[in-house]
């Protein structure tokens, strides 16, 4: 979760955190940024080869990888959920999702979530206002973003400028989510089903507000699984990083990297 330490200590640190945690059943949604071999050195960038044996791990852990659309039902209480169901997300709609992510994804035969930020659609990375969440080598067009659909994927909101809502007012909030379903709805031609917080920023009202606009349902950072009865608008997630070994990857399917990151998060808020 943080870039001071070292892969090495981090993942020994990790295994400490982990004695005597016990993460409970539920869907476990996986966090993506980037998929790329030109930034090694950026946490959110997990190479194509080390994205392609990650998706080989899954496959081979007999885990079941559904669309995340598809688990709400059973998070609801409506149907039974599976015993160690994944779910894949993407956050920022980075154009490497397209161009190296796809082909992995098609070549298991993985659903996935694509989570984007409709103002920054088709713009390069350089331009200084989404320099905060788009760093890199540019987004997805609206091109793209259509052909994920039609493939298969899911289309979420991620807002229209990546702005933290819960640092804005109830109406520039609103503004942000409603104006990103609408958008999506525009270009893709229909109405997204799914919301991600940008930076994980949310609070009581923020989700009210997403909720409104008709999101049914959304992902936070909060790490861990989701069981059955959670609320589908403050979905738990695993970040998945480019310092991740597979051996790490498959640690994090089993909730290894939980308490650890619950830590990171709590160290990070006391220090803001």
């Amino acid at each position: 979760m943080t870039r001071a330490l070292a892969p090495g200590l981090r993942r020994v640190l990790a295994r400490v955190a982990a004695l005597g945690w016990k993460p409970g059943p539920g869907l476990r949604v996986l966090t993506y940024h980037r998929v790329n071999d030109v930034h090694p050195h950026d946490r959110l960038s997990v190479s194509t080869r080390a994205f392609a044996a990650q998706m080989e791990a899954l496959g081979e852990s007999g885990r079941p990888v559904v669309a995340l659309a598809d688990a709400l039902g059973a998070l609801r209480g409506d149907a039974a959920l599976p015993a160690g169901v994944v779910a894949l997300t993407f956050d920022d709609g980075y154009a490497d999702n397209h161009a190296e992510a796809l082909p992995v994804l098609e070549r298991f035969g993985f659903p996935a979530v694509f989570f984007v930020v409709t103002g920054a659609m088709g713009t390069a990375s350089t331009i200084e206002r989404y320099a905060h969440c788009c760093s890199g080598d540019g987004m997805l067009d609206w091109r793209q973003v259509r052909d994920l659909r039609a493939r298969g994927h899911a289309i979420g909101g991620h807002g229209r400028t990546h702005r933290e809502l819960a640092a804005l007012d109830p109406d520039e909030a609103r503004r942000e989510a409603n104006g990103c379903a609408s958008d999506i709805e525009e270009r893709v031609g229909e109405r997204p089903r799914l919301f991600c917080y940008p930076r994980g920023s949310v609070n009581a009202a923020v989700r009210r507000i997403v909720g409104d606009c008709g999101f049914e349902a959304a992902c936070t950072v909060r790490p861990g699984p989701n069981a059955a009865g959670a609320d589908v608008l403050a979905l738990r997630r695993t970040e998945v990083s480019g310092d991740d070994t597979v051996e790490d990857f498959r640690f994090k399917l089993e909730g290894g990297f939980d308490a650890w990151h619950a830590l990171m998060q709590r160290v990070r808020r006391t220090a803001s």
